[in-house]
């Protein structure tokens, strides 16, 4: 069964790129280790090298004049102006782009050659000159700094000292807003904690991979952080299968992805046939056939299926991408035959009756979806039981 995607922990808000910590993993995906709950320690990130073989080169792109249009403006339009750029980035360089700062971004590029960075660059350039003017920029909308690796060894941190200091490099330029480099250029200097200390400080380079040793660090330990504290509010703590939060938030992905595709996607509303009777022995038997009763359900998902605990007592709730209402009863019927037959060996044999919404026939919207499916669900018990129904 597909857990509850941690993906918008990882998209920027405003402008819909890959954040700072989803350019973080994707360097370090997968040459270091799980993060743990012990944490991964400074020594771990300072050792490890990014697998630089995944990227010929990194655009960095720093932008100009924000903070003067927020003042002049609005934030609302500087923001505006911020989420420009991000399309562009993306609409230009057909690849992932990630907003690491306020107003920097960086691109991953894989070309097979130089000049294909070259061209890429000069459409990029001729876009944002085009029209920075349009959108109040005073002059060059941003800096550019180019950085080919061609496969050198670098530790992450290291990455990150060169992407700053090529950025102070074409600001300090003067003459132009676009400067190329090689990972080779820059000198990463590898300095021990004591030895920080005992030069003064004076190390500037070292200062600013120090902290973004400390930066790494601390961004990754969020994420994880995150990604618990996220899967523990969307987890049913009985079952173990996500909660009614969470079926909620896969119903409205599911429910925008077929609007946009054009496609059909169903629902199934479980619900037990007289077990009540499991309570009355005692509330830790009715939790184990809860437990048991949702194993059945993950073992005869479909990969791309969904299945939830559904408010509360024995509701389940299943969502079916890309089935029309006909295949949703074959699965339907699955369910109810497999509960049925395995709980011959349990403490009480049950039965379950299933209610199908499907879209767009059944409903538009999440709440007609599922009030259909809850009162097939109803038709099924008035019914009889133990059967699946459809929505009128």
């Amino acid at each position: 069964m597909p857990t509850l995607s941690s993906e918008l922990l990882r998209i920027d808000p405003l402008t819909g790129c890959k954040n700072y910590l989803g350019f973080l993993e994707t360097l370090t995906n997968p040459s270091l280790p799980d993060i743990t709950r012990d944490g991964l320690s400074r020594e771990v990130l300072r050792e490890s090298k990014i697998n630089s073989s995944q990227f010929s080169a990194i655009m960095f792109l720093d932008m100009n004049h924000v903070r003067a249009l927020n003042e002049t403006k609005g934030r609302a339009y500087g923001d505006s102006t911020i989420r420009w750029m991000g399309i562009l980035l993306q609409e230009e360089s057909q690849t992932e782009v990630y907003r690491v700062g306020g107003v920097e971004f960086a691109v991953l590029l894989k070309m097979e050659t130089r000049e294909e960075h070259s061209e890429l660059i000069e459409r990029l350039l001729e876009r944002i000159e085009r029209q920075a003017g349009l959108l109040g920029f005073p002059d060059s909308a941003a800096d550019v700094a180019l950085i080919f690796f061609d496969k050198t060894p670098v530790s992450l941190d290291g990455l990150l000292m060169i992407m700053g200091e090529a950025m102070v490099k074409v600001k300090n330029h003067g003459a132009s807003h676009f400067m190329t480099f090689n990972a080779t250029d820059f000198k990463i200097h590898v300095l021990a904690p004591e030895r920080w200390k005992s030069n003064g400080g004076s190390d500037i380079s070292f200062a600013i991979r120090w902290i973004s040793l400390i930066n790494i660090h601390q961004v990754l330990e969020m994420g994880k952080l995150l990604d618990e504290t996220k899967q523990e509010a969307f987890t049913d703590a009985i079952s173990g299968l996500p909660n009614m939060k969470a079926a909620l938030f896969n119903m409205e992905q599911t429910l925008q992805s077929s609007a946009a595709n054009r496609t059909s996607f169903s629902v199934l509303l479980i619900d037990g046939d007289n077990i009540r009777v499991y309570n009355s022995v005692n509330y830790a038997a009715g939790d184990e056939m809860i437990r048991e009763m949702s194993a059945i359900f993950k073992d005869n998902l479909r990969p791309n299926d969904f299945v939830a605990r559904w408010r509360s007592g024995d509701e389940f709730i299943v969502v079916l991408p890309d089935t029309p209402s006909e295949g949703a009863k074959i699965i339907g019927e699955r369910f109810r035959l497999a509960v049925k037959e395995a709980s011959q060996t349990w403490r009480f044999p049950v039965t379950i009756s299933i209610g199908v919404a499907s879209y767009p026939t059944h409903g538009e919207d999440i709440n007609a979806l599922v009030d259909n499916a809850e009162s097939a669900n109803k038709r099924a018990k008035d019914q009889g039981k133990d059967q699946v129904a459809f929505a009128d």
